[in-house]
């Protein structure tokens, strides 16, 4: 055998450790690399969810600001600027009406949405309204040449501006990298969840804000309610039935649980009709 053979066959060996060795570094790095393609998918949907909820509020407040405040107009033009994330590409008329559906769903369900009305505060509502003529609304004409004297805590100027603040369950719809950002966001207790396999816990009446519940979840919790209301009530085959729905929806494939965080959103626009109702 001479030298040259020999000098291939070493070659042919390097090379093949090589070949090894990068398939080692492959294995090491492509959990991180899955990772993160994944969650820059997930960030981007998160980042056109918050996008769109930031228009919808500031079109549900200016709606609300001509509808003196109600909370049904100011919900019903939310869902209407919230159907885009809900469509898909046919883009028919079809599928916009599904879309709206899910929209208002989404809207409507208070397991999923809290829409507050931060300004005026009832306290003020209830200082200004004396000084309407209805006695029940706060005085909305000629705001310049009326007083600044503070009721309420603010004066009859501050109180004509509404103040719309949402927050929405925004769905995590990417796979692995839900679970992992569900889990960050809640800490020990959202991983102890997902290894239980469980989509949310119930953080009682006010756990909207830092923790989102699905219909499944709170069922037993709404039936413990109304029976504390209503003792004489037996709700107990009513509970047992209601947790047996299925979170998706039929005819729209529209599954209202999942893995979710709360994103919010507040607008503020100056009232063009008065305000009639304690916020």
């Amino acid at each position: 055998m001479n030298a040259s053979s020999i000098r291939r066959g070493g070659g042919g060996a390097r090379r093949k450790r090589r070949a090894g060795q990068a398939m080692v570094e492959f294995l090491i790095i492509f959990p991180t690399l899955l990772m993160l393609v994944l969650g820059a998918f997930q960030f981007a949907l998160l980042y056109q969810q918050k996008q769109t909820l930031n228009y919808a509020t500031y079109m549900a407040a200016r709606h609300g600001a001509l509808k003196n405040g109600k909370m049904n107009p100011i919900k019903d033009a939310l869902a209407s600027n919230l159907t885009p994330l809900y469509m898909t590409k046919s883009g028919d008329y079809a599928d916009l009406i599904k879309a709206r559906v899910i929209a208002a769903i989404e809207t409507f369900n208070p397991l999923n949405m809290r829409i507050e009305i931060l300004n005026p505060t009832g306290a003020a509502y209830n200082a200004h309204k004396a000084d309407s003529e209805t006695g029940t609304e706060i005085p909305n004409d000629n705001l310049m040449y009326r007083g600044t004297g503070v009721k309420g805590g603010m004066n009859v100027q501050d109180a004509n501006l509404l103040t719309v603040r949402v927050t929405y369950c925004a769905r995590l719809i990417v796979p692995i990298v839900n679970k992992a950002i569900y889990s960050l966001y809640f800490g020990v207790t959202g991983i102890q969840e997902v290894l239980s396999s469980a989509y949310f816990a119930d953080a009682g009446p006010a756990g909207l804000g830092a923790r989102c519940s699905t219909i499944a979840d709170n069922i037993s919790g709404l039936v413990a309610l109304v029976n504390s209301y209503v003792p004489w009530l037996d709700l107990s085959g009513i509970g047992a039935a209601l947790s047996s729905i299925p979170t998706t929806i039929p005819g729209l494939d529209w599954n209202i649980g999942g893995y979710r965080i709360p994103i919010s959103s507040i607008a503020t626009v100056r009232m063009q009709s008065a305000m009639t109702q304690s916020p």
